[in-house]
């Protein structure tokens, strides 16, 4: 039952966040509206083709469903990573040296201006 709410709570999370109704999520992630009903009510035991589905249409990791490691990521790290996943290896490897350079200059800043 854990897994089953654990899958519940978060298909009803993002759908929520995502302002959708049940119906709404179930037309664009091309699932029925009773599979949708049934998950977050706990009663839905989805095949494996239908959480796949779900889980990408809402960007869940299926690990962290089958894991119980629940931290679905905020949505401007969910921006961030969509546009990283466009870039070519190089542009990540500088994309995370400008990341590292950039935090590292923000927090010597904050100390700076912080009284001591």
């Amino acid at each position: 039952m854990m897994v089953k709410k654990l899958l519940g709570d978060l298909v009803k999370e993002e759908r929520l966040r995502r302002e959708l109704s049940q119906n709404a999520l179930a037309e664009r992630a091309h699932v029925s509206l009773r599979t949708v009903s049934d998950i977050e009510s706990y009663n839905g035991n989805p095949r494996l083709e239908t959480l796949s589905l779900l889980a990408s249409y809402l960007d869940i990791s299926l690990d962290s469903i089958i894991l119980k490691n629940h931290s679905p990521m905020d949505p401007l790290t969910r921006q961030i990573m969509a546009e990283l996943d466009a870039c070519s290896p190089e542009e990540k490897e500088l994309a995370l040296y400008a990341l590292r350079g950039l935090l590292e200059g923000l927090r010597k800043q904050k100390e700076s201006s912080s009284p001591t």
